[in-house]
């Protein structure tokens, strides 16, 4: 894997203060063999040298599933005349068309240098240009820079919201900008970022590196659904409506070739809900998708990430019960909903029938079963389950203190968390030593036990990432490393316009600090126009024209963006960043200053921690 991006991360990790533990690490151990829940287990070596469950050592998931594994061969694979896929260059496939006079790509990566890796293999088959770039959806567009270096009169074609998702910070799939550094943690944590990349704890598959965002290339063809373009003969018609894990998708039909790209066939059970955060994945779209490739007469279906699927029939039969599996949850969801189970019930409720569990396609790799259902649960009627018991809620903090106390202490907790690993109840057992863990969250006992529970869930799990949101808390709990519960790498925030840094600042106000607060507070960043922060008793409105707002300001800061980056950060105390040269303050500093210590500093080292670090 692109080493440039592993060291990236640990930069990245560093730059937002996430303190190094200063103990000593605990080992983390388990043996190839046993059981877990109850049932026997066997781990085996994969090539490097990871330990897995041995269910996993099966060639679809092993050599056809990107996302899924790391075993993909890095080769260009023929699938019909002038029709290839470019595998194994990152987690998904290229899709190529080769015209007349060119070659049309379906994604370029996820940074310049995998656009050249693409366009080497590319070059192995055909000499012929690029002409065409269509974008999937936001996720893999980021080696475009590279293509359009060499092809300058290259098309590059997205979904109309593809442009508006990379400007905002929305192309994660995150509902509210403000919260992308929460998602962003929750990419490191899913995608195998900070665990060893060798070695048994390294990972089966979905190692995923932070985009390059400078590798995007801005769409020259927005197209609207149903639209058809002409590309050097090849007549393409896109649908822009049939969303999947973004609201940026390209679902494209090209009826010479009888040939559908699509996002919505993933080559394994599909991610209806990810443990990262992300947008509501709509069943009933994504089938809509899947149904509008069979009822196309598509003959050769190519997709992100799954594998090529080629035949009337077997694309038929494909798409059909990809799309049965999606309205399987969707549909005994909502039976469960009307037979009065609790979002927390879901998990156990819903059956797998055995036609899906055969099915190659689906096999449990990538996301987990059982966390599915819930999203469309609350999508459906919102976080209440109709028990009035349930109305007002305990902190985690304090039904925990509760439950230990009436169980007798944490000797007693401990003890019986003990007996429900002997029993093969290791659920239960996290459960408790979980209750523990949050009232004392650096007593290394509590710490170790969960450390030790997780590491040997992630290693049993087929899902990659469980595998990886297990192993990284593991490794923290055990001080092998600290983990920011926010992560925003220099790559995205350097991109940041004033605007949008300052309207997603706002959020952190301290109602309790500002509640007496009415106060204008000007910004001038550079030569961009005038902005504002308005805190009226405790909320704050962003003020985007100065010039027409009601208020005249209490006083006016005037920065470079790369100050407002450090104010943005926290990276910087607020005194020395007003006092920094080129900065100045029209108005009372001290006041400024005071009013900027509102809001909270949620990237200092004190507070951007997952796990809390022992110092």
């Amino acid at each position: 894997m692109n080493t440039k991006f592993k060291i990236g991360i640990a930069l990245m990790t560093l730059a937002l203060g996430c303190q190094s533990p200063e103990v000593s690490s605990q080992e983390l151990t388990i043996d190839k063999k046993g059981t877990f829940m109850g049932k026997p287990y066997e781990l085996v070596e994969f090539p490097n040298g990871a330990w897995a469950n041995k269910t996993l050592q099966v060639d679809y998931r092993m050599y056809k599933v990107p996302l899924a594994s790391n075993f993909v061969k890095k080769e260009i694979v023929k699938i019909a005349e002038g029709i290839y896929t470019i595998n194994g260059v990152y987690v998904g496939y290229v899709p190529v068309i080769e015209t007349k006079n060119g070659v049309i790509i379906y994604d370029t990566g996820e940074n310049p240098e995998e656009g050249r890796e693409i366009m080497s293999l590319l070059e192995t088959v055909t000499q012929k240009p690029i002409i065409a770039v269509i974008y999937s959806h936001s996720h893999y567009a980021f080696g475009a820079s590279a293509i359009k270096e060499k092809y300058p009169n290259a098309m590059f074609i997205g979904n109309p919201r593809l442009a508006v998702n990379m400007a905002s910070g929305s192309a994660a799939g995150s509902v509210f900008p403000e919260i992308s550094p929460l998602l962003n943690s929750g990419v490191v944590q899913q995608f195998h970022m900070m665990l060893p990349q060798e070695g048994k704890d390294a990972p089966f598959g979905g190692y995923i590196s932070f985009p390059d965002f400078s590798g995007f290339v801005i769409p020259t063809v927005e197209v609207k659904d149903g639209q058809i373009l002409n590309i050097d003969g090849v007549d393409c018609q896109f649908f822009t409506n049939y969303d999947t894990d973004t609201d940026d998708q390209l679902l494209v039909w090209m009826p010479g070739k009888k040939v559908a790209l699509n996002n919505a066939f993933w080559g394994m059970m599909p991610n209806m809900y990810s443990l990262r955060g992300s947008n509501f994945r709509d069943p009933e779209t994504i089938t809509g998708g899947l149904l509008k490739i069979r009822d196309l007469g598509t003959e050769i279906m190519l997709s992100t990430h799954g594998a090529p699927v080629v035949g009337k029939q077997a694309v038929q039969e494909t798409v059909e019960t990809y799309a049965d599996f999606y309205n399987l949850v969707k549909d005994q969801t909502m039976r469960a909903m009307l037979l009065g189970r609790s979002p927390q019930d879901l998990g156990k409720f819903l059956k797998l029938p055995k036609h899906f569990r055969e099915a190659e396609y689906l096999g449990e790799s990538y996301g987990v079963f059982e966390t599915f259902a819930e999203p469309i649960y609350h999508q459906g009627r919102g976080w209440f389950d109709s028990d009035a018991a349930n109305i007002f809620k305990l902190t985690r903090e304090d039904e925990a203190s509760n439950l230990i106390e009436a169980m007798g202490g944490p000797d007693r907790v401990l003890q019986l968390a003990d007996e429900a690993v002997n029993k093969g109840d290791e659920i239960w057992a996290m459960k408790l030593i979980n209750y523990l863990y949050v009232t004392e969250p650096t007593n290394q006992t509590y710490r170790t036990k969960k450390a030790q529970l997780l590491y040997k869930m992630g290693m049993v799990l087929e899902s990659q990432n469980a595998r990886s949101w297990c192993l990284t808390q593991a490794y923290a709990l055990t001080n092998k490393m600290a983990v920011p519960r926010l992560v925003l790498p220099d790559v995205i925030v350097n991109t940041m316009t004033p605007n949008m840094l300052l309207s997603q600042y706002k959020v952190r106000i301290d109602p309790e600090k500002a509640g007496n607060t009415n106060y204008l507070l000007a910004f001038t960043i550079g030569n961009a126009k005038k902005v504002g922060l308005h805190c009226r008793y405790g909320v704050v409105e962003f003020i985007e024209n100065m010039e027409g707002y009601k208020q005249a300001p209490n006083a006016t800061v005037s920065m470079s963006q790369a100050s407002l980056v450090d104010l943005f950060m926290n990276r910087k105390p607020i005194g020395q960043i007003l006092s920094d040269a080129g900065n100045s303050v029209e108005g009372n500093k001290q006041e400024v200053e005071n009013f900027l210590s509102y809001f909270d500093e949620i990237f200092s080292p004190a507070v951007n921690q997952q796990i809390p670090v022992i110092q």
